[in-house]
Formats: C-alpha cells, sequence, structure tokens
C-alpha cells in the first residue's frame, strides 16, 4: 500500500504521467487523463470530479455513492473504475483517505451546493454521503428561489432571508391572489423540504416568526 501526505496544494489523479497519482495500468481507458482532484477547500479535504467519463465515487460505511463533488472524512475510500471485464462487479482504483483527528469532529454540519446550470442541489458535509436533493415540486421550487437569491445577493454567509409575501407568489403563481394562502400553507412546503436536506435541527432553513424563511446553505459548526 503506498501511503501518501497531502499538503495545501491540490493532489491531481488520472491516467496521464504528469498527474500526482497516476492510475496505471489502464488497458481499457477507463480512467481520464485527469480525472479527479484532492483539495483543501477552507477546513475540510474534498475530491472532486475533473467531468471524467467514468466518474468518482466515494465509498463510506460499505456504501458507495458516486459524486460531483464531496468532503472525505476518516476511512473514506475515492473510488476510480479499473476494470469492466470478467463477472461480477467492476474493480477500483481505491485511494482510503486517513485523517483519524480533526476531520470527522469538525465537518458533523452538512451544507448545500447548487448548480444553478443543471438546477441540481446536493448535501454535502455532514457523516452521510453526499446526496442529490430530491424534494417535492412546491419544495424544490421553494428552494430553487431562495438559492437564487443567496446568489443574486452574493452569498452572504448569515443566509437570505425571504419573506412569506414573496414565497406565496412563487409557491402559487396561479392563484389569481397568493397572498390568500394562510401562512400555515408556506409552512407546509418548509415541512417538506427540510426532510429532503436532512435538516431535521432546522440549521439550513430557519423559520423566522412572523416574517418568512431564512436559507443558510453552508451553516457555521
Amino acid at each position: 500500500m503506498l501511503t501518501l501526505q497531502l499538503d495545501p496544494e491540490p493532489l491531481r489523479i488520472g491516467r496521464e504521467s504528469h498527474n500526482d497519482i497516476v492510475l496505471q495500468p489502464d488497458p481499457q481507458q477507463l480512467v481520464s487523463r485527469e480525472h479527479c482532484v484532492i483539495e483543501r477547500v477552507g477546513q475540510r479535504w474534498c475530491v472532486r470530479d475533473l467531468d471524467s467519463r467514468n466518474h468518482v465515487y466515494v465509498e463510506r460505511s460499505g456504501q458507495q455513492v458516486r459524486v460531483d463533488q464531496a468532503e472525505l472524512l476518516h476511512g473514506d475510500a475515492v473510488c476510480v473504475k479499473a476494470d469492466t471485464e470478467g463477472a461480477g462487479a467492476p474493480r477500483h482504483w481505491r485511494l482510503v483517505f486517513s485523517d483519524p483527528g480533526q476531520t470527522q469532529f469538525a465537518q458533523a454540519v452538512s451544507w448545500l451546493q447548487y448548480y444553478p446550470a443543471s438546477g441540481t442541489v446536493w448535501v454535502l458535509g455532514g457523516l452521510r454521503l453526499p446526496h442529490r436533493v430530491d424534494a417535492p415540486p412546491k419544495a424544490r421550487r421553494m428552494l430553487l428561489f431562495m438559492l437564487n437569491r443567496h446568489r443574486e445577493l452574493e452569498e452572504p454567509s448569515d443566509g437570505v432571508i425571504v419573506s412569506l409575501a414573496e414565497l406565496k407568489s412563487v409557491l402559487w403563481p396561479e392563484d389569481s391572489d397568493p397572498q390568500r394562502r394562510a401562512d400555515s400553507a408556506v409552512a407546509n412546503v418548509a415541512w417538506e423540504l427540510r426532510p429532503a436536506l436532512g435538516d431535521e435541527d432546522q440549521r439550513v432553513l430557519q423559520t423566522v416568526r412572523d416574517e418568512g424563511y431564512r436559507l443558510v446553505p453552508r451553516p457555521k459548526p
């Protein structure tokens, strides 16, 4: 087993010889020339897919999930497909991340990664593997509106507050007068959204009494 010490510079992984970690032999060319990178993001170590052909997977507690970007916790394995021939499941290159000290404690809080071009939102960080937010239609509409407002305001660290009146107009545009909807109708949509965000403690989507809702895509630990 090869052990490498990570430093502040990104660690590039791929098929070509200029990468920091070269995944060879690769007779089927399943590994892209520059496949992925492990890099420091604030206090986190993350793996990021570099638009590879066969994607990047993270394995945690026996579960393997495809990721675009994911925070790494102690014991995680970054997996890159190595072989598709023969019987059984494909084999993978496995790069195991070891940080038994600070990382797992520091990243107990999940955060949102928004990809505006595709309209997708991922939950990253925390102790769970990354997962795409799959919410009911109105809850998804509420989330995307709030995320776009957050971007328009240059992503303030304390999040963004959207009023009940604005949310009613966004959620029920077919109504002749959306403001006649009860405030509890918006609360029901928020209630549907929180489980999709894994936000049981309401750190990401916060109720602002008699005003609206605050969205904090990157809550502080």
